[in-house]
């Protein structure tokens, strides 16, 4: 099969990819996989979000750049250099970059966090890693009214539109030498600003889809994307046909048996064991010197920073650089290249030396801190500490989180869930027992379930603690993968408690979900499955279809840093709600309360002094304004503890109270009402309501059974008919947008197959 050619062969975008990789026909995803494979070994490193460019906007393997079609460099954002704040722009983003008197057209195919206190050898401050976007001083992230900005290093290839089209190598020599936008790696060091909170706190992937629908919505709807989707759609299918192909991009690139990923990132398995049998500057030798070094137990006495202890932190990018000859491996592209293989190998290593705990054998725990600053900040603690249960390819945000106050004591609650013990015994047989167990996010995170005490105890009396066993893991209405329905696990004792342990949870499994365990006395395996409900619901605002745990999910779904690794800006808005659902009274429907007079305390630090309150109250009050929190009379008992309601004899209190809105879910058509549907009239198959996330809703307004329209590029002096250009801005204008077909194409009709 040969690569796909875009405007020349068939198109590449179908209908069927916002519906995921497995809805594709096989030709079409052996295309798509083929083609994604081909694009990463020409351009050596390839995000999610280019891989999305590169169908879309239809990168040219043979001409090594976009040709032309939808690519309208008009509509390219300028983003200005030098010491001035921009707009951050996202990995993926097409822009026109001001550095010299011509234009400098590029494409962002990496970035990352170069905050100003990372040393020349990769050194830096604990409290940096994990860090919110913006952050400046251990104390605090930037305040909720205040546009967060932080330096980044962009890389971006000036020759994604052709080599030397748009910018000759000796005009990009001459800005880099010159120090005009570009550093001396080629590559941009700029002070990002972010839009919004909510964009501060995105991933890359995040952040270009809403880029796309916002500043590049013109980009977006010069491509093919508005002509799959049928007429009496609208913003709502634009946007879940999006996020949708996005997915299917990810699903793909992961799908590619000859690509290697790191995050987002993809690049070739070829690259990988050409750079490791490399014995030059960055190869194999120097890779496995910088994983080993990372391993070794922590030489305190040459911290850089901070007290001499037994944790230390590392940026990946900067310490690349300390290497004999590395600079000429670092430039341009090659930098995020080199930084994606480094990140690679460490990891390999620590799957491949460290034991079941993942310790290594130097006794060092070894794990990913913060997956942005720097090319990726890697912990080593030594010894291992509470967090080496944890995969340490989980970016927990330790560096950060461990300059943060404790929060208060649980005495503001009154008899609260015992959240230690979540499970409840159904039965006991002489042959089974059975219980359930609500999912919490920390045994997601280190792939672990507490055990109740009656099956401890029987397990001990049958000689499997601390013993291998097998855990077969069912999901109601869904099928697993092999790898996911039978894993082998541990049964480990902590203390006098035993827990399963070593358990890879899928991502069906949210933290949240109610499981419900089966165990045949004496036999080496378990069971568990979830329970489907009767009938899906919303969950402020989630879509729920399993059975649940309502507390687990106020609890572990509350917004900012409350969830380890977030990153982003920690809001006075996002502190409030995380202060009343973490630490307020709690009761088994998620309802959580806290006492208004305590708000300050938890939101802030104990010893702030009374000037809190006036910044907190605008944020209240906006909550409770638009229904968010409500405000009821508690009382307080003799012993300090809060009552809701309260008794006689109390003294009041007022309570600051979140309930989460919780609703049945109709799909259109099963609910009998005739309300209007944002995304299109016909009813739904029972057999499209099965399908997983907005899959049932998009089939509704793509054209499933269509050759969609298409651009094709013309031969030379020829030109599109007047029909064509009057369809092209027909289906731009549904959505507010003029334009005209790009020079040199035309538009093909919509048909049906073999009609």
């Amino acid at each position: 099969m040969t690569v796909w050619q875009p405007y020349v062969d068939d198109p590449l975008f179908t209908p069927a990819l916002p519906l995921g990789y497995a809805a594709l026909p096989a030709v079409e995803a052996e295309r798509l996989v083929r083609y994604l494979e081909a694009v990463a070994a020409r351009r050596g490193i390839l995000h999610t979000a280019v891989a999305f460019n590169a169908v879309y906007f239809g990168y040219d393997i043979h001409y090594g750049g976009y040709p032309g079609g939808p690519v309208d460099f008009d509509r390219f954002s300028v983003i200005p250099t030098g010491d001035v704040e921009v707009d951050v722009p996202p990995v993926g983003a097409m822009v026109n970059f001001t550095a010299g008197s011509e234009p400098l057209y590029a494409e962002v195919v990496y970035k990352e966090g170069a905050h100003p206190l990372l040393g020349e050898d990769g050194s830096l401050p604990g409290w940096v890693s994990g860090a919110p976007f913006g952050a400046t001083s251990p104390e605090e992230g930037p305040a909720g009214d205040v546009v967060p900005v932080a330096a980044e290093r962009i890389v971006a290839d000036f020759h994604a539109f052709g080599q030397e089209l748009t910018v000759t190598r000796a005009r990009l020599e001459r800005l880099r030498r010159k120090g005009q936008g570009l550093e001396v790696d080629g590559h941009l060091l700029v002070r990002s600003r972010a839009r919004t909170a909510a964009d501060a706190a995105a991933d890359d992937l995040e952040l270009y889809v809403r880029y796309l629908l916002g500043p590049a919505r013109g980009q977006l709807l010069d491509g093919p994307l508005p002509m799959i989707l049928a007429d009496d759609a609208k913003e709502e299918a634009l946007t879940a046909a999006l996020r949708g192909v996005m997915r299917t991009i990810d699903e793909a690139l992961n799908a590619a048996e000859s690509l290697r990923r790191w995050r987002h990132y993809a690049f070739s398995r070829a690259a990988l064991a050409a750079r490791l049998g490399d014995d030059g500057p960055l190869g194999g030798g120097d890779l496995r010197i910088v994983a080993s070094a990372l391993g070794k137990t922590p030489e305190t006495s040459r911290r850089r920073f901070g007290p001499a202890d037994t944790i230390t932190y590392t940026a990946i990018g900067p310490r690349l650089r300390m290497y004999n000859g590395a600079s000429s491996r670092l430039q341009g592209i090659d930098y995020a290249t080199a930084v994606c293989h480094a990140n690679t190998v460490i990891s390999d290593d620590i799957r491949g030396s460290a034991d079941e705990k993942n310790v290594l054998p130097s006794g060092v725990h070894l794990r990913l801190d913060d997956t942005w600053q720097g090319g990726g900040v890697w912990r080593a603690s030594y010894p291992p500490g509470p967090y080496a249960d944890v995969d340490p390819l989980t970016p927990l945000g330790l560096g950060w989180l461990g300059q943060l106050p404790d929060a208060p004591p649980e005495e503001l609650v009154d008899e609260p869930i015992d959240e230690t013990d979540d499970s409840t015994l159904l039965s006991v047989s002489d042959s089974q027992l059975s219980w359930t167990l609500p999912l919490r996010l920390s045994h997601t995170l280190q792939g672990t379930a507490p055990l109740p005490k009656r099956v401890a105890e029987e397990m001990t009396y049958f000689g499997l603690a601390d013993a291998a066993v097998r855990l077969r893991l069912r999901h109601d209405g869904s099928e697993f993968a092999p790898a996911d329905a039978e894993q082998e696990v541990r049964v480990e004792r902590t203390g006098a408690a035993l827990r399963l342990t070593g358990v890879d949870w899928p991502l069906e499994f949210f933290p949240g979900i109610v499981l419900t365990f089966s165990w045949s006395r004496g036999a080496p395996t378990l069971n568990a499955t979830s329970t489907l409900l009767d009938g899906p619901v919303l969950f402020d605002g989630d879509l729920i279809e399993h059975l649940y745990a309502a507390w687990v999910l106020t609890r572990d779904r509350a917004p900012g840093l409350g969830q380890p690794g977030e990153k982003g800006p920690d809001t006075l808005r996002a502190r409030v709600l995380r202060a009343i659902r973490r630490v307020g009274l709690l009761d088994p429907e998620g309802v959580a309360a806290l006492a208004r007079e305590c708000l300050d305390d938890v939101v802030f630090d104990a010893e702030l002094t009374a000037g809190a309150r006036p910044i907190l109250e605008p944020v209240v009050t906006e909550l409770i304004d638009t229904g968010v929190l409500q405000v009821e009379r508690g009382g307080r008992d003799g012993r300090g503890m809060i009552r809701l309601p309260a008794r006689e004899g109390d003294a009041p209190v007022e309570i600051l109270v979140w309930r989460p809105a919780v609703t049945p879910f109709f799909p259109k058509g099963d609910d009998g009402g005739d309300s209007e549907d944002l995304w299109g009239d016909s009813v739904e198959t029972s057999r499209e309501r099965e399908r997983p996330d907005d899959q049932s809703r998009l089939i509704r307004f793509l054209r499933p059974y269509e050759v969609q329209p298409f651009l094709r590029r013309l031969r030379p002096g020829h030109h599109a008919t007047d029909e064509a250009r009057a369809e092209y801005r027909r289906i731009r204008e549904r959505y507010g947008y003029s334009g005209e077909l790009p020079p040199g194409y035309t538009l093909v009709r919509g048909h049906r197959r073999g009609g």
